[in-house]
Parts: structure tokens; sequence; C-alpha cells
């Protein structure tokens, strides 16, 4: 077992990525930093993530520097696990997962001297969201009714994450990747990535071998795109 050699419950932190950033240099691969609260949780491109009590805040550090692949697979993980309890959500690439076409969980990979914290969002048994997230954002109780023990989950999502970490270390990434199209709700639809310089409208036809998108243009040329704001537009 890799995640979860070391385990820190916090009963509240700003973010559990800073947390794990700041002592990554004395602590072993697999060290995991769980929160019942998170007060600056983290998204990507600085935005805030809404962390109160109800939800699962972790981070993990991994010696690993395929920070796309991290987030692949720990989207595979989170769909795994709430599949234990029949519910099944969709990958969203590149870190998004959906239920009933609301963001369930968020996946955050930062990438420091060649290793990767992990970070996950699961909304979990959230009541309520703030007006400005309600047409976005949901939760496992809102979508269910069905109030799931925080740390049962925890300990389905660690071994899962394990599993498929170790798939990785083994550069099993054909089966990693099978994983991901069996939750993917990407395959064959049309799609818009904003990148810096330029926006790319495509289908999207599968994901490589370093996690980018792989899609289709107007004009039949074939794009990598391994980093962009993804919105579906079918």
């Amino acid at each position: 077992m890799i995640v979860g050699n070391k385990f820190y419950h916090l009963t509240e932190i700003d973010s559990t990525n800073e947390y794990v950033k700041q002592m990554m240099r004395d602590v072993p691969e697999g060290t995991v930093v769980l929160a019942d609260i998170q007060t600056r949780g983290k998204g990507r491109t600085g935005r805030d993530w809404h962390s109160p009590e109800g939800g699962l805040w972790m981070s993990v550090l991994l010696y690993h520097h395929q920070s796309y692949l991290v987030s692949l697979l720990a989207g595979v993980t989170i769909c795994e696990t709430l599949e234990l309890y029949e519910i099944t959500p969709g990958i969203k690439w590149p870190n998004d997962i959906l239920l009933n076409g609301k963001k369930i969980a968020g996946i955050l990979c930062e990438v420091i001297d060649e290793k990767v914290v992990l970070g996950i969002g699961l909304n979990l048994n959230i009541r309520h969201f703030p007006d400005d997230l309600l047409s976005k954002a949901t939760s496992v109780f809102m979508e269910t009714r069905k109030h799931l023990d925080l740390h049962t989950v925890y300990h389905q999502l660690r071994a899962f994450l394990d599993a498929n970490y170790k798939l990785l270390q083994d550069k099993e990434i054909d089966a990693l990747l099978t994983k991901w199209r069996k939750y993917s709700i990407m395959l064959d639809r049309d799609v818009t990535i904003e990148l810096p310089d330029r926006v790319i409208v495509g289908k999207v036809l599968d994901v490589d071998h370093q996690g980018g998108l792989v899609l289709m243009r107007a004009d039949h040329g074939i794009e990598h795109v391994i980093a962009g704001n993804c919105r579906l537009l079918s």
C-alpha cells in the first residue's frame, strides 16, 4: 500500500493541498491529508472550491510527474467509489465529475519537483450551496438522498486510488484508459477547448497515453490537447 501509508485527519484547514505542499519534504509518498472543512479550498486556475462540512476534502502526495494521467486515474477512482453505492457519475475532461449534469467532484493536481500533490473534493452530504453555485454544483445527498459515511467512503476511495496508482506505476496505461472510457461523458461529443492562444472546436475521439484529449476538427485534422477549458456543445 502506498496511498494512505501516512494519514492526517484535520478538523479544519485552509487547503489540504497547501498543507501537503508545506510538509512534502518530510513525509513519504502516499501521505494523505483529510479535512472536515477547508476554509480556502482550491480548484483549477485559482478558483475557490466550496468546502463546508459534509464533503470529502483530501490531498495525497505522489512521486509521479505525469499529472494529467494522475488526474485521469483520480477521476476513475471517484467513479468506482460511488458506483459501490449504485451511483454512476460521469467524467468530464479534464477534471470534473458530474452527476445529473452538475459537478459533484473535482480534481486538482499540482506538480512540484516532479512530484504531484493530488487534491480531491467530493460533495457527499452537503445539503445547500451558495446561490452562485446552485446551477452547476450538487452533492450525493442532493441528487440521491443517500447520506454516506465519510470515513467509509474515504477508505474505499483510498483503496481504489492505491490500485489505480499501481497501474500507473506499472505502466499499464491501457488499463487506465479503458476504465476512463467506461465513465467518460466525452466520447463522440462536440466540444470547444479554450487555450491561451486559440480555441479548438472538434469531436472527441479518445484520450491518449498522456491523458490528453484526442479531437477531430471540422477539417478532419486531429488535435491532441493536454490541457484547457472544455465546454460540451452536444
